[in-house]
């Protein structure tokens, strides 16, 4: 009997958050298009346009197809800090640990006064360097994020 409950007992797992919750959430409001970036995004149809649909695209979790409309937009405004934020969330979501570092230490080179960007980017980089076993990253990102959550 006790072997019988034990194996329908229910192993509780965090489940990772889903891609609406991440754009939505507060925690990960960083993702909201400031004023200016709202207006850099207008003046552009095709940028705007893009992230429309690969926002659309994660929140259907097709994460493949906005991976590639990202990457589109990107090579039309490769500063778009916003856009190389996304691609390091969809990059640690699909295990690609190196490439989700990448992305976003290149969000964070583009995303100036942005701190709430900056400090997301960072909790990617330290789940990033997770994933990768490296300390240094791990340690690197802890203080940064310590030191963006306290402005």
């Amino acid at each position: 009997m006790t072997i019988l409950l034990a194996s329908c007992a229910v192993i509780e797992q965090k489940q990772p958050e889903e891609p609406q919750q991440i754009i939505e959430t507060s925690t990960h409001s960083a993702w909201r298009l400031s004023d200016s970036e709202r207006r850099s995004v207008s003046s552009n149809r095709a940028v705007a346009q893009l992230l429309t649909q690969a926002d659309n695209l994660i929140a259907e979790e097709h994460f493949a197809q906005a991976t590639d409309k990202l990457e589109r937009l990107v090579r039309i405004e490769p500063r778009f800090a916003q856009a190389w934020s996304r691609l390091s969330w969809m990059a640690l979501k699909n295990g690609d640990a190196e490439r989700s570092r990448q992305m976003a230490q290149r969000s964070n080179s583009y995303s100036r006064d942005n701190n709430q960007l900056t400090l997301l980017n960072w909790h990617f980089i330290k789940n990033a360097g997770e994933l990768l076993g490296n300390n240094d990253i791990i340690q690197q990102a802890e203080k940064m994020i310590t030191t963006l959550g306290v402005r």
